[in-house]
């Protein structure tokens, strides 16, 4: 059977919102607003270019971000 690396892993806004015990509004907020927030790694599902799809991120950059830019604003 084939294993996935756990940073290779992709993780969606439903992902990144459980894993921090947020709303998914939350997230999808931070994507389009927080300059510091990693940019989707693909959009998939979207039926034409340009149109709205399901944005995917590699867990390692949201780990990293959660990191650096999450936990310090909780503090």
């Amino acid at each position: 059977m084939f294993r996935v690396d756990d940073g290779e892993r992709l993780v969606g806004i439903g992902d990144i919102a459980f894993q921090l015990k947020i709303t998914r509004q939350a997230v999808d907020y931070w994507t389009r607003k927080d300059p510091q927030f990693p940019p989707p790694l693909q959009v998939v599902n979207a039926p034409t270019e340009g149109s709205k799809g399901t944005r995917v991120w590699r867990k390692r950059d949201i780990d990293a971000w959660i990191v650096e830019y999450y936990r310090r604003r909780k503090i």
